[in-house]
């Protein structure tokens, strides 16, 4: 009888202290990002975005990183997160927002030195719930039509990442995501609200990217997915697509909205979207980021580690040698005739007419 109730005894033990572990839990929108600068850039990067005079690179745990010099030395700022960022961008030289997994949105108001939460998964969820219930009171046939979605979204919480983010001034932004995941502020970010009734996205295929090109604003995703918002009907309009392949980006070069992605695959219009012309490349695997130069030319990035330079007739790339390539995810113009490419192993900084690497 000893043996038998010490044992119980030990069971309960376990059990108590296993729901005082799960008590304790802390997730990764409750855990500030742990800051040690090298080995922030010496690993997985995800993004970089050009803030005035500075460069900004984010990745994986909250990790972001601040560079003042061109790329040449970085470091990493406080995060009141650790969720992993997929995608940053700055509307100007001051104001930027950074977007990830757990439906993070992120928020600097000074350059990427310091970073404030803006909007996670869990809100994400309440948000649209309240949304949803609100426009089926008021008979809206086209939110009726989301019900089994929102439901779902709803119960499976902040699991949604957000894949890409843009804002047109300082009030309205749009964050877009996985499984047609998108969202719109008008404040700043203060407020959001869902879009994903106001998506013709019928199979919720994933949300990649965002531009605008001539005052228009366009989307771009999985299996050839291309959209442009309607500012009349407040929403996302299906185009016609060049490419039954994902496109992994969009870059407004000024002159051409370019659409790039799975495949090396690479299409630029000058009409609005109505009509595409594919534009060669050297690779064949896919190019999963984009930026424009000084000299008017841009910069592609592939997941296979090469560099894509457009030629000045735009007729096609010249590929970029490179001393020690690694997987690519994003690439940012570092001033002069220099980018900064980040990816599996870090950074690195490409002088595009001496043609060297250097890694970071």
């Amino acid at each position: 009888m000893l043996k038998r109730n010490f044992g119980i005894a030990c069971l309960l033990a376990v059990m108590a202290s296993g729901g005082a572990v799960a008590a304790d839990y802390k997730g990764p929108l409750e855990v500030p990002a742990k800051v040690n600068t090298q080995f922030a850039q010496a690993n997985r990067l995800t993004a970089v975005a050009k803030a005035g005079n500075a460069l900004v690179a984010a990745g994986p745990r909250g990790h972001i990183l601040v560079s003042e010099n061109g790329g040449q030395s970085w470091s990493q700022v406080p995060v009141p997160v650790s969720s992993d960022l997929v995608a940053i961008r700055f509307l100007n030289a001051t104001h930027g927002w950074a977007v990830g997994h757990d439906g993070i949105v992120l928020h600097s108001a000074d350059a990427g030195k310091t970073w404030i939460k803006q909007f996670d998964g869990k809100q994400a969820a309440a948000v649209a719930d309240a949304h949803f219930k609100r426009a089926m009171a008021a008979g809206d046939e086209q939110a009726k039509a989301f019900e089994s979605f929102v439901t779902r979204f709803v119960e499976e919480g902040a699991d949604k990442p957000f894949l890409d983010v843009l804002f047109l001034n300082e009030k309205e932004g749009f964050v877009i995501g996985a499984f047609n995941t998108a969202f719109r502020t008008r404040d700043g970010g203060k407020t959001w609200e869902p879009l994903f009734w106001r998506v013709e996205n019928p199979n919720s295929y994933h949300l990649y990217a965002l531009a605008t090109h001539a005052g228009e604003l366009y989307a771009a995703g999985e299996r050839g997915l291309l959209l442009r918002w309607n500012r009349e009907q407040e929403r996302f309009v299906a185009l016609a697509s060049p490419y039954q392949g994902s496109f992994f980006g969009l870059l407004d070069t000024g002159k051409e909205l370019i659409a790039y992605g799975l495949r090396g695959n690479v299409y630029a219009t000058s009409d609005g979207a109505a009509t595409w012309r594919k534009i060669e490349t050297p690779a064949a695997d896919s190019a999963v980021g984009a930026t424009n130069l000084a000299d008017g030319r841009y910069a592609l990035v592939t997941v296979g580690g090469r560099i894509l330079l457009n030629k000045k007739d735009g007729s096609g790339f010249d590929l970029l040698p490179a001393r020690s390539p690694m997987p690519y995810a994003s690439v940012a113009a570092a001033g002069g005739q220099a980018v900064v490419a980040v990816g599996a192993r870090g950074i690195r900084v490409e002088t595009i007419n001496g043609q060297t690497v250097q890694e970071k």
